[in-house]
């Protein structure tokens, strides 16, 4: 499975964030978007997820153009995690995670028991088993975020991508995120995507980083070689952080 940006310009109404972008994501990897704000990852993440229309350039996983198929098709694919999904907080653990069937189920979302399973799986993978008839509201945010991932898992899809997944979190959760998304991808075969500003989170447990820049194509490498790129550190040096001494 992969997933390929071929030439892709993203922006919005006609203004253009980037351009020229050719990317590959292959399964069993976690990838991080770095970059400083308006370099477009959010941007980049939702055109992915054809979230939103690219402005040119064809997008593809696993050799089929994403904007050809269906949505359900699509869904079939790809599963995506925003910072806005967390509100649901009327439902149930079990409810959050059930609706990543919705691409599976008949119009009126009958379960068979292989939903069933599959449901009962993914919060079992995320450690939300005990809480599975707790309502969201009760949960801490680490385990609202834990629940959207395994909604997520639910969906079944090779490709996952998430918006600031660590965002709101304390660093114990912002840790515990991170080694849980890097040991789906290995043990589940998935790609995932996650857009981010913890660049030590981002450089120490992802597989690849994309680095987005105001003044060149996007950088796909790994960790190691990304944080001894002058672009990375010119991108992110101020007056008050030194990229260096994230080595």
């Amino acid at each position: 499975m992969m997933l390929e940006a071929r030439n892709i310009t993203i922006g919005y109404h006609k203004k253009t964030i980037q351009s020229g972008v050719n990317l590959k994501a292959h399964d069993s990897e976690l990838i991080s978007l770095i970059g400083t704000n308006g370099t477009g990852k959010s941007t980049l993440l939702r055109s992915l997820a054809a979230l939103q229309p690219i402005l040119s350039g064809e997008i593809y996983v696993d050799g089929q153009e994403i904007h050809h198929v269906t949505p359900n098709e699509r869904a079939r694919k790809i599963s995506v995690v925003l910072t806005d999904n967390i509100v649901a907080e009327q439902l149930t653990v079990y409810d959050l995670i059930a609706m990543g069937r919705i691409p599976y189920t008949s119009w009126n979302n009958i379960k068979s028991n292989e939903d069933e399973e599959i449901i009962l799986h993914a919060a079992n993978e995320v450690n939300l088993s005990h809480k599975i008839h707790s309502p969201v509201n009760e949960l801490s945010d680490g385990e609202k975020q834990r629940a959207t991932i395994a909604r997520a898992l639910a969906q079944d899809t090779p490709v996952i991508l998430l918006d600031e997944p660590t965002s709101h979190l304390d660093m114990p959760n912002r840790v515990e995120i991170m080694i849980l998304l890097k040991r789906l991808a290995e043990k589940r075969h998935k790609t995932i995507i996650i857009s981010t500003h913890e660049l030590d989170l981002a450089l120490s447990h992802s597989h690849y980083v994309w680095l987005l820049t105001r003044t060149e194509p996007v950088i796909a490498d790994t960790p190691e070689n990304i944080l001894q790129n002058p672009l990375f550190q010119t991108a992110f040096a101020s007056e008050h952080f030194d990229p260096k001494k994230l080595r």
